[in-house]
């Protein structure tokens, strides 16, 4: 399975498939606030996508028999000096969710973040409804750390926000097996 996908780094020629799940409401309905709350245009996306820097990391997933992108991933907030990072990912290709993609999104990224830019500590946040993202975190090694209460205003009410880490030696040690 995990030779199924993909990460390869955002281009401009992404903004177009990335606007469109972006603009979609049950696609993003646990997402950021800025991702919820904006209009995502293929223009305002090719901005975002120029902007990057060295403090994120950004990736689109990509099913390796056709090159297809299925999603959007990648590790921002990055503190070169402290060695951490927060992950985000979003399957938005619905006929894409279900099928693992979400366990094998997160461990890609987890490798990158310990193995290649040796920081020491992940960030990753999820509504508290959004069970899907949380198992993956979990599956992966994320602890849970703590509840954000009432700290996200979604279709109409208040969701706890759920924290999470997870640290090189986590990471080291559930991979050595």
């Amino acid at each position: 399975m995990k030779e199924d996908i993909f990460l390869r780094k955002i281009e401009l020629k992404d903004a177009k498939i990335i606007s469109q799940w972006f603009n979609d409401k049950n696609n993003i309905s646990y997402m950021s606030t800025y991702v919820r709350c904006h209009k995502h245009s293929k223009k305002s996306v090719e901005n975002e996508i120029k902007k990057h820097d060295d403090s994120e990391k950004v990736y689109v997933v990509c099913l390796k028999n056709s090159e297809e992108v299925i999603g959007n991933a990648g590790i921002e907030d990055i503190d070169y000096h402290d060695k951490r990072g927060e992950i985000f990912f979003l399957i938005g290709k619905k006929e894409c969710h279900g099928k693992g993609y979400g366990t094998i999104i997160a461990q890609l990224l987890l490798d990158i973040a310990f193995k290649e830019m040796g920081l020491n500590s992940l960030f990753a946040t999820a509504t508290a409804e959004n069970i899907a993202s949380i198992k993956t975190l979990e599956r992966v090694g994320f602890k849970k750390i703590g509840v954000r209460r009432e700290y996200n205003y979604i279709n109409g009410k208040f969701m706890d926000e759920v924290l999470f880490d997870i640290i090189r030696k986590d990471y080291n040690d559930s991979n050595s097996s």
